[in-house]
């Protein structure tokens, strides 16, 4: 699953600073029914009247924030320039001559090699005419004093801007900026037959086959629809997604598997991924005591009439229903964010062996396996027999920062319940003493605390299987593991713990203070907070009553050490595991670097961090997909 409400203030601050629109059916029938993401705005107006009145939008008001916003945000920030320059139309352009309904659209052509997608926006701007024909002048002067040449030509009697750009160093390639105006609504996209085909829409009251007409549109929309109440019409934000299509456009966009012997999405599609058809959403902004408040729905019937719904690789998708579970009091009060999931482990882990064999063109699952418990110079453990059938169906994930910032500072802990505490032991102890460079902790009373340091140069059958699945090209440089230093233990039942478990953790110090907390009985924790028990009642208030995941976001602690480490320009070199992708995904070969925040204006963190509030978010299993739910507080 994803951060959902993470998506939601992406898709928020997207649709409010470029602030315009059209009715809300209209748009969505001038859009192909292949559409692979959309992001709608109905009336924006309203929308930006409902943002004004939340915590967020204070940020803008404070003089401390101005840099941070402009360089992002502002009519040339980063946002605008990356976004603005594929259509041609900026967020300032907009937030002139927006009216009503605004919609941007991500359209799929893969049978283009050379552009195998597209980008389009739909503004309305009528009661704007003179404002908008002064935004398009603009452009014109914009893009011609930037190298772009323009030709024109006319459809139905409109005119259509037709740019080719010229590509400045470390730009995305544009091939075309295509822009047209009827008067009540702008047209934009960076392919020109994409405009021509949405006039013709228009001018036709909408097309053959629209998206406002798919079934899956329909059916995402209809579920989110029936759990969403709209106080004030128009305060809403819609998003819908065909996660392959535009796994495919991101894909081409930032070269993902450019390299790779497998092609990831490929992989999945082939492992019966393929199940998640689309997926989609509503945000509500300002509405009660929420800031945000998000309802979204995953569409993905099952395809077999076996318990684990679906084929392959995809049967790891069991996520079953319970109680909203009860936060454990061993959990620190520092903690800044918890995640607690029902997952059938066991039947996941081995739902994995299609995928890992197709991803080697080989069948080495299975003898790897077996190659655990045989092999005489090996931990000799039976996984099969042993260890995952004595493991439970519930884990936590935990996340912190320690001060000082530091390039260090972002620690993440994962608590797996265990059945047998004995086996799970001794499996960890025979796994640990094998490994070439482990050594034990000895903190805590009790417990066996196992801390690896990776060498330079040893190459174990730990680093093989996990480093990636193995999958990048021969002649490539080795990828390095996620994290260099971690730990585990085998954590059993004390005094503040009913339950043992398997605990895994990115720093061995973020370990020793959970098993010392569990150890002594420590409930002093992060549930005995009154801000956490308040969010907890709302997330019961918010209908969260027998589900599969759910999630806890105190804002505050989470952003702060991204922030302070993005603003000193030392994100990239972050220990944490979101930091070592960012930089495997932004050092692909070949490719020139893209312009970033001028972060170095950002203010210090503390001067912003009374902004951010506390968040929670839940998922519910469904018999055909998974209903997402997340909100964001206004106080």
């Amino acid at each position: 699953m994803i951060d959902y409400l993470r998506l939601s203030i992406q898709v928020l601050f997207l649709a409010c600073l470029s602030a315009t629109a059209t009715n809300a059916a209209t748009a969505i029938h001038y859009l192909p029914a292949d559409a692979a993401g959309v992001v709608r705005v109905p009336d924006v107006p309203t929308l930006r009247q409902a943002w004004q009145k939340t915590t967020l939008y204070s940020v803008r008001e404070n003089e401390a924030m101005q840099p941070l916003l402009d360089a992002s945000f502002g009519p040339q920030g980063v946002l605008w320039s990356q976004v603005g320059d594929r259509v041609g139309i900026r967020g300032k352009d907009l937030i002139e001559i927006g009216t009503g309904e605004l919609v941007v659209a991500w359209l799929p052509f893969e049978n283009d090699r050379r552009q195998p997608s597209a980008v389009c926006l739909i503004a309305e701007t009528k009661g704007k005419e003179a404002a908008a024909a002064a935004v398009l002048d603009r452009i014109d002067r914009d893009l011609k004093e930037n190298g772009s040449t323009r030709r024109d030509v006319i459809q139905d009697g409109q005119e259509i801007r037709i740019y080719q750009p010229k590509t400045r160093p470390g730009q995305l390639k544009i091939e075309q900026v295509v822009i047209a105006s009827d008067g009540d609504r702008i047209v934009a996209a960076d392919r020109d037959s994409v405009v021509i085909e949405i006039l013709k829409a228009i001018t036709n009251d909408g097309r053959t086959a629209a998206l406002a007409d798919d079934e899956l549109y329909q059916t995402v929309r209809t579920k989110v629809e029936q759990r969403t109440a709209i106080e004030q019409p128009g305060s809403e934000v819609e998003w819908f997604v065909r996660p392959l299509a535009m796994g495919r456009i991101i894909r081409d966009v930032a070269k993902v598997d450019r390299g790779n012997k497998v092609k990831i999405l490929n992989l999945l599609e082939n492992q019966g991924f393929d199940a998640i058809q689309a997926m989609g959403g509503t945000v509500v902004v300002s509405q009660g005591e929420f800031d945000l408040l998000h309802r979204g729905y995953i569409h993905a019937p099952p395809v077999t009439a076996e318990p684990d719904r679906y084929r392959l690789a995809a049967r790891m998708l069991q996520f079953p229903n319970g109680d909203l579970y009860q936060m454990p009091g061993w959990i620190p009060k520092t903690v800044a964010s918890v995640t607690q999931v029902n997952w059938k482990i066991e039947d996941a882990f081995w739902a994995v062996e299609t995928l890992v064999d197709e991803a080697f063109n080989d069948r080495i699952f299975r003898p790897t396996i077996g190659g655990i418990l045989e092999d005489e110079e090996g931990p000799q453990i039976d996984l099969e027999n042993s260890v995952l059938p004595n493991l439970g169906n519930h884990l936590l994930l935990l996340t912190d920062n320690t001060e000082p910032i530091t390039v260090d500072s972002e620690r993440l802990l994962v608590a797996i319940e265990v059945r047998d505490e004995d086996a799970i032991r001794n499996a960890v102890r025979k796994a640990m003493e094998v490994e070439p460079d482990v050594s034990r902790v000895e903190s805590v009373e009790g417990v066996d605390i196992w801390k690896v340091q990776r060498g330079g140069e040893s190459e174990d059958v730990n680093e093989e299987f996990f480093n990636d699945f193995g999958i990048t090209e021969p002649d490539t440089e080795d990828q390095q593991p996620l994290l260099d230093t971690w730990a585990i233990a085998m954590v059993g039942k004390a005094k503040g713990s009913t339950k043992p478990y398997l605990i895994f953790a990115s720093h061995v110090d973020f370990l020793v203070e959970v098993a010392e907390r569990i150890q002594s009985g420590a409930g002093d924790g992060l549930s005995e907070l009154p801000e956490i028990q308040s969010l907890i009642e709302t997330t019961k208030k918010m209908g969260a009553d027998q589900i599969a995941i759910h999630r806890v976001v105190r804002l505050r602690e989470s952003l702060r050490t991204k922030y302070e480490l993005q603003r000193r320009g030392e994100l990239k070199e972050s220990d944490s595991v979101l930091a070592t992708i960012i930089r495997r995904i932004a050092n692909a070969k070949d490719e020139p670097e893209i312009e970033r925040p001028n972060a170095a204006k950002w203010p210090a963190y503390d001067q912003v961090q009374e902004f951010f509030r506390n968040a929670s978010s839940f998922v519910e299993t469904t018999p055909e997909g998974w209903n997402l739910n997340a909100f964001l507080l206004h106080e």
